[in-house]
């Protein structure tokens, strides 16, 4: 499986989305490129990147769910004991802060390669709810999938209590994952810090916790320390840096490769791979 192939797809979805002209999306596209570079510079400081908008949407799934699902693939790849999951008939995961994919579609990627054929329910949790518009149909995208996948998404503002504090059936996933999340409530903490105490808590014994985030010691610290408090062994634990596998072609990007240059190949990243004891 290419994950730049069902990318392609999602962003031929995408850019029929945003209004104008080829040149004017072209242009619109081009700026928010620049932009989230520019915020991403800024996320210990805060975060004012607005996903509801579909210029936004596209840049970020062409630049960096590129990127990302293929580091998620390769790190359960690299951990038998994470890979080992996928063995059970049924696993259920939970994707904290994942609208933009990166989770479900590296574990798509992970199983198609591997020949694993759990039926697997991913549960997407993100404050943005068109995120879900996104990949509701991707199971239609992907071809020869020889074993049984459903998708949710629930809006949930991981910094206020009265949203997230009502849903409770997601403790009893098998997985839990972050994918470049906990980087962008840092500048929130004050404020999510409940809510993770309260995941890590109600979390079901034996589950595991998959963090990928910036090599930046602020937003790794801040999941360790709140493993630490919360009865979550890490496993794996990793600062280093990731290439996009040779198997992924640029070019299935099609024609927005040619358009906006290069999506992230090499991710300077930190991991943690947890399980609740």
């Amino acid at each position: 499986m290419n994950c730049f192939q069902i990318i392609k797809s999602v962003l031929d979805e995408a850019y029929v989305q945003i209004p104008g002209d080829e040149a004017e999306k072209d242009e619109v596209i081009k700026a928010a490129l620049d932009n989230l570079r520019e915020e991403y510079l800024q996320l210990l400081q805060e975060c004012n990147i607005n996903y509801s908008d579909p210029t936004t949407r596209f840049a970020y799934i062409y630049v960096y769910v590129t990127s990302h699902s293929n580091l998620v693939c390769n790190i359960i790849e690299q951990t038998p004991v994470l890979g080992d999951l996928f063995d059970k008939q049924k696993v259920k995961v939970a994707c904290i802060g994942g609208g933009p994919g990166s989770d479900f579609l590296g574990i798509l990627k992970y199983l198609m390669t591997k020949k694993k054929s759990p039926t697997i329910q991913f549960h997407l949790y993100d404050r943005e709810k068109s995120w879900g518009e996104s990949w509701s149909d991707v199971e239609d995208k992907v071809e020869d999938l020889d074993f049984r996948i459903s998708t949710s998404y629930m809006p949930l503002d991981v910094t206020k209590r009265d949203d997230w504090e009502s849903h409770i059936k997601y403790f009893q996933s098998d997985l839990f994952t972050m994918i470049y999340f906990m980087s962008e409530v840092f500048s929130l903490r004050d404020s999510a810090e409940e809510y993770f105490a309260h995941l890590f808590d109600q979390a079901k014994t034996g589950s595991f916790f998959l963090f990928i985030d910036n090599n930046n010691s602020h937003f790794y610290n801040w999941f360790d320390q709140l493993a630490q408090n919360h009865k979550i062994d890490i496993l794996r634990s990793n600062e280093t840096k990731m290439k996009v596998p040779i198997e992924e072609e640029k070019s299935d990007l099609g024609k927005y490769f040619d358009k906006f240059s290069h999506p992230k190949l090499t991710a300077n990243v930190a991991y943690r791979i947890g399980r609740k004891s």
